[in-house]
Parts: structure tokens; sequence; C-alpha cells
């Protein structure tokens, strides 16, 4: 099983005044940023291993701590931590009015020769504390590999001293202890907060160490020394030494990276080419095989198989199956929905990536396949054309909009057989909501409707690997709002299973 460095944090009064910035406007920084973690860290082992001689510890030298530092740094920038957090809520805004500390201003007045200069005697500073709601502790995960566990474990002795160093996480007056250790990956479940975890399209950023943070914090910390050197005023550098990487709940939706189509004629540009809605999977399956050819002549990802990413062959002899589960395209076809006359028609497809993708993939797919045709398999003939289709079209942001419930706009596919029983069928849609992706806590609840009034009222034409499946219409509702696209069950690469945002 995985291993972790584990590093928490305990306040010792349910608060935290942490902010993403000095001015009093900036937001609140919740939860505390691995870099705020990595100076509390090095703050600590300042105080208690100073000095260059080894005769600071019984056993330990200045050089450990430092080299442990340092490879904590290096960790967090090449594998930014997991971080779990009592959730938070932020509180009134309260001006106080403190001893003005401006000696270095007024020192640096006095130097340039204005002697009346005199203190201010009190100064503004506004509190907005974050009230901690149910724990106390942060905790912040790094998973490690063979050869990051055996460095882990050598420093492990070193990062733990350092973090019950920890005086204070985010001002002065946030009072917290720390510890730190190396935990199998049967604690680290056992670990109770709010999931924060790293990734490309994230809505938090949160500074993390990078290497040269440790020697910019000594560089900045001398300056600060010096600052008044020969009674001159010097202006300590802000530090520069880090990166910022985006964060979201474990809970929370990514976002999902995609390449939307107008489906245009073929003799003129100008106008839609509509598909009836029974025929959504034909459609899908035409878009799946014109990225297909188009990944043939040009797939710029060497790493990967594009059988797999863009046909979607599984592990089933180069057939799709509902067991497939890997990361790759979904194909999607929009029906016409959102005013008193939509016909339910298909006049718009999109292309997406898995949850928090990267967006190069679907880059690739708007660029290459803008201009492609889509080819009918029975007769072999152009029978629509791909036209880039604008992020304010009115029909697609009903499919990408920010929403707490959505409904079906095409049946979900179950991934397994219900035999009419409501009870297996839920348990099957749940099933599939994890097969999606759908991190698990972030559906509030769900339940099965009926077709909307624009489903067509055809026989749905389904391929051979989803025949004899059971299909469900239905509505979720999520934890907190989420951005589309959202496709679910069996069918959610191929076309059906399309979920369109409901305000109401």
């Amino acid at each position: 099983m995985s291993s972790y460095l584990h590093i928490s944090v305990t306040f010792l009064q349910p608060t935290c005044h942490a902010r993403l910035g000095k001015e009093d406007t900036a937001d609140n920084e919740w939860p505390p940023s691995p870099l705020r973690l990595f100076q509390a860290m090095v703050a600590g082992a300042a105080a208690r291993w100073a000095g260059d001689d080894g005769t600071t510890g019984a056993v330990l030298t200045a050089d450990a701590p430092v080299a442990a530092l340092k490879w904590l740094e290096t960790l967090c920038a090449t594998t930014p931590p997991t971080i779990l957090a009592p959730r938070a809520a932020t509180g009134q805004a309260v001006p106080r009015y403190l001893p003005n500390n401006s000696a270095d201003l007024l020192a640096a007045k006095w130097s340039r020769g204005d002697s009346l200069a005199t203190f201010e005697d009190r100064t503004k500073k506004v509190f907005r504390p974050t009230h901690l709601l149910d724990g106390d502790t942060v905790y912040y995960l790094w998973p490690l590999d063979e050869t990051s566990e055996r460095e882990a474990r050598r420093h492990e002795s070193i990062l733990t001293a350092a973090a019950r160093c920890i005086v204070a996480l985010g001002w002065g007056i946030d009072a917290a202890i720390g510890d730190a250790r190396v935990l199998n990956g049967r604690d680290g479940v056992s670990l109770r907060g709010e999931g924060w975890k790293p990734g490309h399209l994230g809505t938090l950023g949160l500074r993390l160490p990078v290497s040269g943070t440790l020697d910019a914090l000594k560089t900045r910390h001398a300056a600060f020394l010096a600052r008044l050197k020969d009674g001159v005023f010097r202006p300590v550098p802000p530090l520069r030494e880090f990166t910022t990487v985006a964060y979201h709940r474990a809970t929370d939706l990514p976002a999902r990276p995609f390449a939307a189509f107008a489906l245009r004629q073929p003799d003129d540009p100008e106008k839609f080419r509509a598909f009836r809605f029974e025929n959504a999977a034909k459609v899908a399956a035409m878009l799946r095989h014109a990225a297909c050819e188009a990944s043939k002549r040009d797939w710029p990802f060497p790493r990967e198989d594009s059988a797999r990413y863009v046909a979607g062959h599984g592990d089933h002899a180069k057939r799709r199956s509902i067991h497939d589960n890997h990361p790759r395209f979904s194909y999607m076809a929009l029906p016409t929905i959102g005013h008193a006359h939509a016909d339910g028609m298909i006049r718009r497809v999109m292309i997406a990536e898995p949850f928090d993708g990267d967006a190069s993939h679907a880059e690739w797919a708007a660029r290459r396949l803008a201009g492609a045709p889509l080819i009918d398999e029975d007769s072999g003939m152009e029978v629509a054309r791909l036209a880039r289709l604008n992020d304010g079209d009115n029909v697609l942001r009903q499919f990408t909009a920010m929403s707490r419930r959505w409904v079906s706009a095409s049946p979900v596919v179950l991934p397994g057989y219900d035999g009419l029983d409501m009870k297996k069928a839920a348990k099957l849609f749940s099933r599939a909501c994890d097969q999606a992706g759908l991190p698990p806590g972030s559906v509030d609840s769900f339940e099965f409707t009926g077709p909307p009034r624009t489903a067509g009222s055809g026989r749905l034409f389904l391929p051979n690997y989803l025949r004899g499946l059971p299909l469900r219409w239905a509505t979720i509702r999520f934890k907190s709002e989420v951005c589309g696209p959202i496709a679910v069950g069996a069918g959610r690469h191929g076309g059906l299973g399309i979920f369109v945002s409901d305000a109401s």
C-alpha cells in the first residue's frame, strides 16, 4: 500500500487569520498554503538549530535540517500535497487600532534629513478571521514512491523535530503546534477533514515552495536584519522563489475541457445540418471516426495510444466495452433545447476530455477537426461538416454552465441489468456516477424522471455493446455548483447520458 509524508498543524484556537495578500481587502487563505507551512517550519528550525558548528543539538547538526528542508521543497515542487482541513467560514471584518510599528519608515525619514518626523500613535488593522467549524487540525499529505519514501525515512526525524518547532501558522496570533511522520496508506485513510487536491483547473491558487525557496528565505532574513545598517533604510525585497498551484475540493467537480462544433450542411456552411434525436449515438460515432482519421495524420502525444484515447479501444480485443474506464475522449451529441420551440434535433456536437484534463487534447481536437467532414457509415457519403462553435452559443451554454441541478438531455445507459427493480437501478446509477468520474460525496441526490418534451418518439439507436441494457432518465443534484459538460452511464463516451443544467 502507498505511503505518505504527513505533516499536521493543530491550531490552539479555532481561528486562522492567513490571507492571500497583504491588503485588508485580500481574501482569506484557507486552507493555509504549503508555502506558509514551509515558512513556519523554517522559522522553527532556525530557532532550534541556529549556527553552523553542530553544537546546538545532541545528535542533529545544522546541516541536517537544511538538507531535510531542501528535500521537502523539492518534493513540494514535484508532488504538491493533498490537504485535509476542517470546514471553515470567513468571519466578519473588524477594524482595530494598534500601536504603529513604523520605526523603519521613521528612520528612513530621519536619514533624509526630516528631523521633525514623528511616530504615528496608532494604525488601523482589519481582522477577518477564518473560523474552523468541525476540527482544529490541518493535514498535508505527500504520496511517496519507492525512491521518495527512502528519502522521507532518512529525513523523518529532522522533519518531525522541525514541525514540532512550529509556533504559529498564519498571523503571529494564530498559535499552533505541528508534527510530522511517514504514514502507510491505511493510516492516511483514517485522517478526517475536507479534502483539497491539486489540479490543472482548480479554483483556489495556493503557493508552494520550489528548489531555492529556503535559500531565498535565508537571504530575505539577512536583508531584514540589515535593513537599517549604517543609518540607511534598505527595503526588504519580497519573496519570489515559489510557485502557485490550483487546488479544488475533493468533492468538487473539476472543469472538463472540451471542443464544441456546429454541424453544417456540406454544400452550405451557413446552414445547420440537423439529425434526429434518436440518432445521437450515430452522430457521436461519426464524430469519433473523424477524430480517429485526424489522429492517424497528426497525434502530438507520443506517450499515449491514440487507439485508447481517441478510438476508445480498451482491453477487450480492440472493441469497446462497458467495463472500460480508461482516460479517453467522450463524443457528445447535443440536442437543441432551451426555448419554447426547441425540437430536440442534433445540430451541435462536443468532444470532451476526462475531468481535470489539461486541455491539450481538446485544443488538438478543436484545431484539427474544424472543417472536417462527418461520413455516414452505411453510405460512405459526407453528411455534415464541423465548424468551430462559439462559447457564447445559447444551446451550448446550457451544457457547459454552472449549476447544482442537472437533468437528462438524453437517456442514461445503466452499466448492468436492473430487472426493473428500482433499488437495483439506483445502485447501478450510483455506480455509473462513479465510473463517470464524479467525485465521491459530490452528488447530493438523484432521482429517475420521465423523458423531456424534446425527446424523440422514435426508437433510439444503440451500438451493439449497449443493446439490451436499461435506459433511464434522471435528475442529479450536486452539493455545490458544478460546471459541465456532464455525461453519465455506459454510453457516456458515445453520445448518450448527456445532462443539461437546470436552474429551477
